[in-house]
């Protein structure tokens, strides 16, 4: 197992990304990366504010949307290791008004089933329009009066149903079990613990946020949103935080870091509960928390989240202690797919490197697209690095003298099997590369030469 990412690979890594948010026309977005629980990584790229063309820096906070369910799930988790509640207690224990509810199903609800999204409980209420700025996020009295008018969409127990209502109630059961308000228990015993200066339980004026905005318009406009709070529904979506600082909460419940909780309940919590299968999302989800395994069987746990103008993702791996955490400021981001390809691109680079090797290594351009030779652990590859996704179309390459190579695999409609030639500055730095005679510049923004 890796001791510690090697400086080489952060260096690319950060390389890729300032290429990535020159091209992809993402607003802006942050990227940090720990390995067991030391932040090794932590860098903004683009803007805050297109309108004011404010740049980002990793002191901007953004809505981290469903991430709050994970501090939630933590805080229930908590109070169960505290005895003040468990977690296979019906919900009417804590919250008797449930019990008076016309769909009698109410009464078998329990919190682990609140948590695993397997009480049937509604999304959003009936009057959802919030999301997209119709209406505020609802009290608790407007809420409690959704709740009872609304039966349960499927029997409890039955199947996956993500539900922001449902951990609506785990707050109220949270303030309810503490005799603290929701906010005051997180900050407690989660937020001031682990010292995370960046986060915030809900939005408020004061704090240093980025802007959110919205996808494209047809004149290749996007709309500035406003900020606004999440009501009763913090508990599933209210909080503001970086990357930095997810970075070290999910790190936190790592299973041997001592923190928060006892293993027992993180083994809890991360245990699949429920298989999601449909055809978007492949997964499984625990107790607040979403459990994967990578192709390469390497098991995750985390959360994602989405919100008027932010989305983020945040990835730690159980097996080598790596965190990984994505935000971004519109609504038309893939943050998912960033925090997967830093995972990949950490195990391509590995440990080891070669010097003769690496005198290859270069981007270089051409009027298709970036091409760029690094050296992994296993060889020299060519990337089309600009892409979310740079090793998809990994082409293998071998040294044939000091100034060729040989594409040795790649795709076999293209120049399998041919020759890069390699042209070296003064500076035994290369100049240029000619790939089956083709003449390909060295350039670091990607940019076309004319």
């Amino acid at each position: 197992m890796m001791k510690s990412i090697p400086k080489r690979t952060l260096k690319f890594i950060d390389s890729w990304l300032t290429l990535r948010s020159r091209w992809a026309r993402w607003p802006g977005f942050t990227v940090t990366i720990a390995k067991d629980g030391e932040v090794v990584f932590n860098k903004a790229y683009g803007l805050a504010n297109i309108e004011n063309n404010e740049k980002l820096t990793t002191n901007y906070l953004f809505h981290v949307a469903s991430q709050s369910k994970t501090f939630t799930a933590t805080a229930v988790m908590q109070l169960q290791e505290r005895g003040k509640l468990r977690i296979d207690d019906p919900v009417t224990t804590y919250l008797p008004w449930l019990a008076q509810h016309s769909d009698q199903r109410w009464c078998d609800v329990t919190l682990r089933q609140l948590l695993s999204h397997s009480a049937g409980v509604i999304r959003d209420g009936q009057a959802s329009g919030f999301w997209q700025f119709q209406g505020e996020f609802p009290d608790k009295d407007e809420f409690k009066q959704q709740i009872m008018q609304s039966q349960l969409v499927f029997e409890p127990n039955s199947e996956f149903k993500y539900s922001n209502f449902g951990f609506g109630l785990l707050g109220l059961v949270i303030e309810r079990a503490s005799g603290k308000s929701y906010a005051d228990f997180v900050v407690e015993n989660i937020i001031a613990p682990l010292v995370l200066t960046q986060t915030a339980a809900e939005y408020s004026p004061e704090l240093r946020m980025a802007t959110g905005y919205s996808r494209f318009d047809l004149q290749q406009q996007r709309r500035p949103f406003q900020h606004v709070t999440t009501g009763v529904l913090q508990p599933a979506t209210g909080f503001c935080s970086t990357a930095h600082d997810l970075v070290k909460f999910f790190a936190a419940l790592q299973v041997g870091s001592g923190k928060l909780l006892s293993d027992t309940s993180k083994r809890e919590m991360q245990r699949p509960s429920w298989q999601v299968a449909d055809e978007a999302n492949a997964g499984s989800y625990g107790l607040g928390i979403d459990v994967a395994k990578a192709k390469d069987g390497k098991r995750l746990v985390g959360h994602s989240g989405g919100y008027p103008g932010f989305v983020g993702r945040t990835w730690s791996r159980i097996d080598d202690g790596i965190t990984v955490s994505v935000l971004a400021n519109a609504y038309d981001t893939a943050p998912g797919i960033v925090a997967n390809s830093i995972l990949g691109i950490i195990d391509q680079f590995g440990d080891a490197s070669d010097k003769n090797r690496r005198k290859f290594e270069a981007r270089f351009v051409n009027d298709y697209g970036v091409y760029e030779v690094v050296d992994t652990e296993k060889g020299l590859r060519g990337l089309w690095s600009n892409d979310w996704q740079p090793f998809n179309m990994a082409e293998e390459l071998e040294i044939v003298d000091d100034a060729t190579l040989k594409i040795a695999k790649g795709n076999h409609f293209s120049y399998f099997g041919e020759l890069m030639k390699y042209e070296f500055d003064a500076k035994n730095k290369p100049s240029a590369m000619y790939r089956s005679g083709a003449k390909n510049y060295v350039s670091l923004d990607g940019d076309i030469k004319v």
